[in-house]
């Protein structure tokens, strides 16, 4: 490989559902420097609702690698798949199956270097991320991708991870997609009044994404300000759930519940705040904030992950603790009442995101990662 070579990458993933770190993965994609990188992604199930944004940026796409969990073929199948392509350097993105086959297959391939990305901390039932079969296989990493740094100090305190393995890139956004422009034509097209205040709320329909302490604090907000309207963005298992949750506080005239969209930087463009009300050990540096911020929206959250490297306590937005309805519903009342904090905090937060969080030093960084571990030898 001559040094205008691009760097053959391999990104192995479950699959590209719509979530927060296959949106950054794609972001990721979108953004590499082809004559630096050349990606190739693996998918050991199927490609997901994301898999034709990746194949129309030219990508090469693998799926179904994987049969069924005791599938041993997978590693044979990825180890071919890493000679074919040349692969230089091997990028787990994520914990569990795809963390082990993808590092065995890529040491076992021949590849120079091997990352594991990690995008969250402890999974929704408080168990480690990093399963003992993937601990055994820390010596052959050569970095452990963080997003955020308290999502390295955990990894490093809680599940072994040698701290000098340790590369911390924050999550990014697309600034220019994400401008918060066409406010009114999209609020017109939600029906939105000029004195009404829209919340947004974007975030997959779990359980542990507390739409339950949401509604539950739109309760107690309506009663005090009648002009809210709450806009759900997304979709999932607990739907059912939510739609009886609203029509058992009454909440059916305040609540639209607008589904999983492709469109979410029009649909933020129309809010007036966003707020993320999950609970604790399953939000490390959620970009759906990342994208908030860009819009220009203040921002309510719970005091999780590391959210609070992103979102000042008094600079850019409020943080509650999770599960407390009580407090979410203080201090949406307290912007809701408040259009000059409101617009204060909105300008902030566009102007963070812009500066620390722009898409492209995401991309820039791990190119300089991929580079340095495959140029290493030479």
């Amino acid at each position: 490989m001559t040094d205008r070579d691009p760097i053959p990458v391999l990104f192995v993933n479950t699959d590209l559902r719509v979530g927060g770190q296959e949106r950054v993965l794609v972001e990721v994609l979108r953004g590499l420097d082809r004559s630096k990188v050349r990606p190739v992604v693996a998918c050991l199930k199927d490609e997901g609702a994301l898999g034709p944004q990746v194949r129309a940026l030219g990508v090469p796409l693998h799926a179904k690698l994987l049969a069924h969990k005791f599938d041993l073929r997978v590693l044979p199948r990825l180890i071919g798949l890493v000679r074919r392509e040349r692969i230089e350097v091997v990028c787990t993105v994520g914990c569990g199956d795809k963390m082990f086959w993808g590092r065995l297959a890529g040491w076992l391939g021949g590849a120079k270097g091997i990352v594991s990305e990690i995008h969250k901390t402890r999974d929704a039932s408080g168990r480690p991320v990093i399963e003992r079969m993937n601990r055994l296989l820390a010596p052959i990493t050569d970095a452990f991708v963080a997003v955020a740094h308290g999502a390295a100090d955990y990894l490093v305190e809680h599940e072994g991870v040698p701290r000098a393995k340790v590369v911390v890139i924050h999550n990014g956004v697309d600034v220019e997609r994400f401008d918060g422009s066409g406010r009114t034509a999209i609020r017109a097209e939600l029906q939105l009044a000029d004195d009404q205040v829209a919340l947004m709320h974007v975030a997959v329909f779990r359980p542990e994404k507390g739409h339950a302490v949401v509604l539950r604090a739109l309760r107690q907000v309506v009663d005090v300000e009648p002009r809210v309207r709450l806009f759900l963005i997304g979709d999932g298992p607990e739907r059912p759930a939510i739609e009886r949750t609203i029509a058992e506080l009454s909440l059916g005239g305040h609540v639209t519940l607008l589904g999983q969209r492709d469109d979410v930087e029009r649909l933020l463009a129309a809010g007036d705040i966003a707020l993320l009300a999950s609970f604790d050990r399953v939000e490390t540096f959620p970009v759906a904030l990342l994208e908030a911020m860009a819009s220009g929206l203040p921002i309510v959250a719970t005091r999780v992950g590391s959210v609070h490297e992103m979102v000042t306590e008094g600079e850019n937005g409020t943080l509650v603790a999770p599960g407390e309805d009580v407090g979410l519903a203080g201090a949406l009342l307290r912007l809701i009442g408040d259009p000059a904090l409101r617009s204060k905090f909105g300008i902030r937060s566009s102007a963070r995101a812009r500066l620390d969080f722009h898409w492209e030093n995401m991309v820039r960084a791990r190119e300089q990662l991929f580079q340095t571990l495959a140029r290493r030898s030479e």
